[in-house]
Order: C-alpha cells, then sequence, then structure tokens
C-alpha cells in the first residue's frame, strides 16, 4: 500500500472490477466506472486550469458522485472540501469563503443555496447531464501530478459545537494510516455489504464508506435516514456492516416491527455522539453482539479506540460503558488540562493522542492549531476521561462542557443519566449556565414523553445525586438542537438559556 490512499482507489484485484462498489436508489456504478469516472474528473479539472492545493467545494447529499469527485480530487492533487448542506445560508458562507474554492461542484436540489456559496468568477458544476457531459469530454488519462505522503487531500468543516467550524485539513497519510488500519479490524472484505447512512461531509461517514471502498465490498448509500428506510435496507438488501449514530440507533429499536432479526449482520459501528445505557441495552436486544463504539474526532481522521460487545461480557460490566481502547499504532494519553502533566490511570483530565492519524492543523489558522498540537505531536482532544487500569478509556463530556458548581466538578454526562432514568424523559442535555454565587450551576434541557413538572424532575434526583450536581434550572423543549453527526450544541442550548428564549 502506497502513502496515497484516496488517489490509487479504488484497488481491488482485477477480478473484482465488474461488482458493484456503490448502490444509490436505482442507480449502480461498477468498481472499474468509478475508477474511470475519477480518473476523468482528475483529467478535466487539470484541463479547466485548477492545480495542485486548489480547493473543491462539494454541496450534496450523498450521492455516487461524492466518491467520483473524492478520488479525482485526490488525483489531480487538489483538495476536496465536503459541505455541510444543512448549515444555515450564513453559516455556509462562512464556510465557502474560508475554504476559498476554485470550482464548486453541486446537486441541484441545493442550487438555492449557490447564493450564500458562490463568489463571482467561480466556475460551477451541477451533478446531472452537466456532470456527466464534463466527464465525456475529458481523457481517461490521469494528469501528471506528483503525490507526496504530507499532501492535503482533504478538508473537513468541524461541526462547530463549541464555536464557528474550522476546516480540519487530512493528509495522504492519514488516510492511508486509517483506512487500512480499520478495514480488518471492521471485518470488512469483497464479501461485505456496507450500508452508508450518514452524511459524507462528517469524517465518520467518509471513513466508513472509504474503508468500504478499500476493502472491496459493495456500499449501499441509503436513499434517506429514516427508520422506514434504515430496517428496508438491513433486510433486503442483507446489509453486513453498516455505521450509524445513537440517535439513528434509539430510532431503530423504537421502530422495529417486533420479531425483526438481521441474520447478515456482523458489525454495527456507531460512534459521535454519546449512548445512553438504554439505548445500548435494546440495541444489543434488536441486533445481537455486533455493536462497534468507536471515539474519534474530525482532527484525527475519525476514530482512535474501539470497543467491540462481546457475548462473554457480563451485563453489569462496566466496560459497556468504555469507548475501548486505543488502536495498535495510536498512542493515547490522560493529561491534566491546565498544565499538561500525564495523569495515573483512572484521574479525570483531557484526552491526548499521537499518531500519523492526527491532522497537521487547521486551514489558515495558525493559533488555532498551535492550541490543538503541541511541538512534539500530541493532540488536545477537547474531551475529558479517564483510563482504567487496562487502558480502556471512558469518556465523560468535553473540557469546556465541565461545569464548576462551587468548585466542584459536575459531568453533564453523569446528570444526564440519572434524568434519563425517569420514565417520562424521552431526551436530555445538561449544561452550565454563570451564577453569583456558585460560579455555574447546573442546568437541564428536557424533551418530555408526557407531562412533566421541572419540580418532579429535580425531585426525581435527590438521593441520586449529590446536591451540587442537581439541576437549578430545568427547559422543556420539544427537540434538542444537534448537528448532522448527532452531537448536541450545548452552545446554542446555553446562549438561548441566557438570552431567555426557548432553548
Amino acid at each position: 500500500m502506497t502513502s496515497y490512499l484516496l488517489a490509487d482507489q479504488p484497488s481491488v484485484p482485477e477480478g473484482h472490477r465488474e461488482r458493484a462498489a456503490f448502490v444509490h436508489r436505482d442507480r449502480a456504478v461498477t468498481f472499474a466506472q468509478l475508477d474511470d469516472a475519477a480518473t476523468r474528473f482528475a483529467a478535466a479539472a487539470h484541463a479547466a486550469g485548477l492545480r495542485p492545493g486548489d480547493r473543491v467545494l462539494l454541496l450534496a447529499p450523498n450521492a455516487i458522485e461524492t466518491f467520483e469527485v473524492l478520488v479525482g480530487c485526490a488525483r489531480a492533487g487538489l483538495v476536496a472540501v465536503p459541505v455541510n448542506w444543512r448549515l444555515s445560508p450564513s453559516e455556509l458562507a462562512a464556510v465557502a469563503a474560508d475554504a476559498g474554492a476554485r470550482l464548486v461542484v453541486v446537486d441541484r436540489s441545493l442550487a438555492h443555496l449557490l447564493w450564500a456559496v458562490v463568489d463571482s468568477g467561480v466556475p460551477l458544476l451541477t451533478l446531472g447531464p452537466q456532470f456527466e457531459q464534463w466527464l465525456a469530454d475529458a481523457p481517461a488519462r490521469r494528469p501528471a501530478v506528483e503525490h507526496r505522503p504530507d499532501d492535503v487531500v482533504l478538508q473537513v468543516y468541524t461541526s462547530g459545537t463549541s464555536g464557528r467550524p474550522k476546516g480540519v485539513l487530512l493528509t495522504n497519510r492519514n488516510l492511508a494510516t486509517k483506512v487500512p488500519g480499520v478495514t480488518p479490524r471492521w471485518g470488512l472484505g469483497p464479501d461485505s455489504v456496507s450500508l452508508l447512512a450518514t452524511p459524507l461531509f462528517h469524517v465518520g461517514a467518509l471513513s466508513w464508506g472509504l474503508a468500504g471502498l478499500h476493502a472491496g465490498a459493495t456500499t449501499i448509500l441509503a436513499g434517506d435516514a429514516s427508520s422506514t428506510t434504515l430496517l428496508g435496507h438491513l433486510t433486503d438488501d442483507a446489509v453486513t456492516h453498516t455505521f450509524l449514530v445513537p440517535a439513528m440507533i434509539a430510532r431503530l429499536c423504537e421502530e422495529a416491527p417486533e420479531g425483526s432479526s438481521f441474520p447478515a449482520l456482523r458489525t454495527v459501528l456507531y460512534g459521535a455522539s454519546p449512548i445512553s445505557a438504554e439505548t445500548q441495552a435494546a440495541a444489543l436486544r434488536l441486533f445481537g453482539p455486533v455493536l462497534h463504539q468507536v471515539y474519534g474526532l474530525s482532527e484525527t481522521t475519525g476514530s482512535l479506540t474501539e470497543m467491540v460487545a462481546s457475548p462473554e461480557l457480563p451485563a453489569d460490566s462496566p466496560l459497556h460503558r468504555s469507548a475501548g481502547r486505543p488502536y495498535p499504532w495510536i498512542e493515547l494519553e490522560i493529561r491534566d488540562p491546565a498544565t499538561g502533566e500525564r495523569l495515573p490511570a483512572n484521574t479525570f483530565g483531557e484526552v491526548w493522542t499521537r499518531s500519523p492519524q492526527n491532522s497537521p492543523g487547521y486551514f489558515g489558522l495558525p493559533e488555532e492549531t498551535a492550541e490543538l498540537l503541541t511541538p512534539d505531536g500530541w493532540l488536545r482532544t477537547g474531551d475529558g476521561g479517564h483510563l482504567d487500569d487496562d487502558g480502556y478509556l471512558f469518556l465523560t463530556d468535553r473540557v469546556k462542557d465541565l461545569v464548576i458548581s462551587g468548585g466542584e466538578n459536575v459531568y453533564p454526562a453523569e446528570v444526564e443519566a440519572v434524568l434519563r432514568q425517569h420514565p417520562d424523559v424521552a431526551d436530555v442535555a445538561v449544561f452550565g449556565l454563570p451564577d453569583e454565587r456558585w460560579g455555574e450551576v447546573v442546568a437541564a434541557a428536557v424533551v418530555a414523553r408526557t407531562a412533566l413538572t421541572a419540580e418532579d424532575l429535580v425531585a426525581f434526583t435527590e438521593g441520586r445525586l449529590a446536591g451540587y450536581k442537581r439541576p437549578r434550572t430545568v427547559r422543556f423543549v420539544d427537540e434538542l438542537p444537534r448537528n448532522a453527526a448527532g452531537k448536541v450544541l450545548r452552545r446554542v442550548l446555553r446562549d438561548g438559556a441566557l438570552e431567555g428564549s426557548p432553548a
């Protein structure tokens, strides 16, 4: 395997090239067709004047063309920038301005957003007949481009859960470390049928799709993320592998018909946000012992730890709540967030990691990059947690989400776990609010199943939480604000509470 994984895909044996690489709705593309389309995209981009290092903005829902663009950009030495099309127009405009794209590839269904994305003079390429003609007119010959391990091939924007989105740079080396390393661990191979249902502007979905491509699997791109659609794929297409976020798993567990079974299913990878104990238990009942919990960031090219479900693991084992152990090529430590000092096992601190998966930093943001990376290569994740004596990682919350009330640390995840035990709580997020006396107090935003009062909910926590951990403010909302990866936007809740508007 070279250090240019994305540019060299698909790398399946000759005998597999006529098998379906991707299926989306009623369209299928073989590995050979994908290879040809990616080469033609690279040649057409080069003929249009784009040169190595130029950015290509991709504004499209999940589609087969996404991979043709990703691989084609890498072959031409370009940087693909998949954009979250769910952002508001002002947020899209900020991302587009930051990226400075030389070409915008857009799906026709999102053309109404172009005014927020495109500066005058930036060429547009619309998926559909125009895109197909662009490829058809190009030679099936790769441009002569020198590839290097540290060349940036992807620019993935952070979700902005703690501030404005930042462009995370991912290199040939990052991808060539991550994808071949995890593919066998996830059991992906040429006989696999992989379901991809999460957005391809997120690093988790990108990693999953590229792993399937690298393995020679057939990847089905779900038409939408509804439970009906996903259950149909899992059943009718004999899906063997899929990557989901906990919110999707929860909906599947709630809506799957009684007696549902998925005998072909071998791996359900999940991550991007915490999973409740109730959802995890329900998923084990529905899917069986096929769950793989992963933890990672955009800045680490996705997952860096993994916890594999095992039928031998006792039901009361604390390891069910673990994010698992780091991959063999990953260094992982818990450090004091203030001093950077390495902390012993079972001590809370900030998760630090060092590996070839680490991004070289943020696009055009040297100060933020210096805050992210230490001179000796460690990456500060901003996540809080601890390692047990056997090296298993247990996450609590973002370090910045830690609530310090009267000098005591309150971990939102701990409070949320207790509040979720109330039978009328469907969803909950805990955050801190400023307080003159205590510095901060605990607040909760709650999605209730039935009529529920703040007084009843706070009373429920008596005897279950220390006094300083009990919510002082409870706000009822129809749903929690989440980003495309399913992470709760605590900043939105906090800002809404401070402004007095509905959270």
